[in-house]
């Protein structure tokens, strides 16, 4: 039941024999511009335009192979493949191909909040006929524009504001934390447009289709973390920036419900970072306990060693049974608090696992030629995206309490 299956498998592989034959060597031709940090990003802290380019490179070879939108509605050209196979890929990646963190491998697949997906069966036939096309070939990309200086978990305290002025729309405020902003085509920008109602808790937040060319728009800076020299996040203005109005995304005041339609995706996916990159950690650390010696014997004979490793195995299995049900209830359009307690508990599972493995390997853990110190960061930064980890305590809890949560787990 909870297996991979034979044809899941098989869409697996191939989408791994196309990395290996074209994503790899493009990522290789870029050579030091892409692993030396001094040269992945410019002085501004934007990515290299060299990586920019070979990012849409990639999704454009992989939307002509049928990989990129293969988890797109098929009313986008899309297979709708399926929940459960979208974490499966996204494990799978993190297994395969371990760290560093920024690979190419990871632009494969199209996001819901860079790519097409269901919010643009909500836009107008005007802007789809506009985008989508384009979208859907890899050639933009866009992103996510929620989250800003004063609204973050709690998006009800955002201050964007969109007015009406004819047939258009004028936006002014900002956005922080917006990933892919520096280099994205377009924004997707959720803005307030009745305040009443968003003080009251009951709407009146909109969705909003920006270009990052409009006049107005700025990346005011980007947002380094974890001691990085550049970084895909960043720091936003729009003064005054007018868009038409068919460029109003689904409903007006109903844009918050648009915003929760990828969570469930992103969730998931994290989830599959988590635990992909924790077997990676996991089996490059068994075999270093294989030639690692201390006390004249290899570290894999030491009884802590191998408990060490035997609690990590089993929390794993525990976190990857939590996600592929998760994933199945969300196919099935059965998943409420699932995806949380499974984003809960994967990547505080992910983090622990890698922390040990960084234990096991002693000095060697911390060098940054096991890249071991990248996986902990990455799965550190997942207690935040997405929903924090106190968002989803947050969300479990109001389940309980409203009785939606059978402690039977059927």
């Amino acid at each position: 039941m909870y297996d991979v299956e034979v044809s899941d498998q098989q869409l697996i592989d191939s989408l791994h024999a196309f990395i290996d034959k074209e994503v790899l060597p493009i990522q290789k031709d870029l050579g030091e511009t892409f692993t030396n940090p001094r040269l992945h990003w410019e002085e501004s802290g934007r990515e290299n335009p060299k990586i920019t380019e070979a990012k849409r490179k990639v999704r454009m070879l992989s939307a002509k192979a049928g990989f990129y939108t293969m988890f797109c509605p098929k009313k986008f050209g899309g297979e709708d493949l399926g929940v459960r196979l979208w974490f499966l890929c996204w494990e799978s990646f993190f297994h395969r191909y371990g760290m560093p963190k920024e690979q190419l491998v990871y632009d494969v697949l199209s996001h819901f909040t860079s790519g097409p997906h269901d919010v643009w069966a909500h836009a107008s036939d005007e802007l789809r006929a506009e985008v989508l096309e384009p979208l859907s070939s890899g050639e933009l990309e866009g992103c996510f524009g929620l989250t800003e200086p004063d609204a973050g978990s709690d998006s009800w305290m955002m201050r964007t504001k969109a007015v009406r002025d004819g047939d258009d729309w004028v936006i002014n405020g900002s956005k922080q934390w917006t990933t892919n902003s520096p280099t994205a085509d377009f924004i997707m920008v959720y803005a307030v447009t009745d305040q009443a109602m968003a003080d009251a808790r009951k709407g009146g937040i909109s969705c909003f289709y920006v270009p990052t060319s409009n006049p107005g728009f700025k990346v005011e800076s980007v947002l380094t973390i974890f001691g990085e020299l550049g970084g895909k996040e960043a720091i936003l203005s729009l003064t005054d920036v007018r868009i038409p109005g068919k460029y109003l995304v689904g409903e007006l005041h109903r844009g918050f419900d648009l915003a929760m339609l990828g969570v469930r995706h992103g969730r998931l996916a994290n989830c599959g970072r988590n635990l992909g990159t924790a077997r990676w950690a996991m089996e490059k650390t068994i075999e270093y306990t294989k030639v690692r010696r201390t006390f004249g014997q290899p570290i894999s004979e030491h009884q802590t060693i191998r408990n060490y490793l035997a609690e990590a195995a089993t929390k794993l299995y525990a976190a990857r049974m939590m996600a592929l049900d998760a994933a199945r209830k969300s196919d099935l359009g059965q998943a409420r608090h699932e995806v949380s307690m499974a984003k809960l508990f994967c990547t505080r599972t992910g983090h622990e696992v890698i922390d040990k493995c960084i234990q096991i390997h002693g000095g060697m853990g911390i060098a940054t030629e096991t890249k071991l110190y990248e996986a902990l960061n990455m799965c550190r930064l997942t207690h935040i995206v997405e929903g924090s980890n106190e968002i989803q305590l947050r969300s479990i809890a109001q389940a309980i309490y409203r009785g939606q949560v059978d402690l039977a787990f059927p």
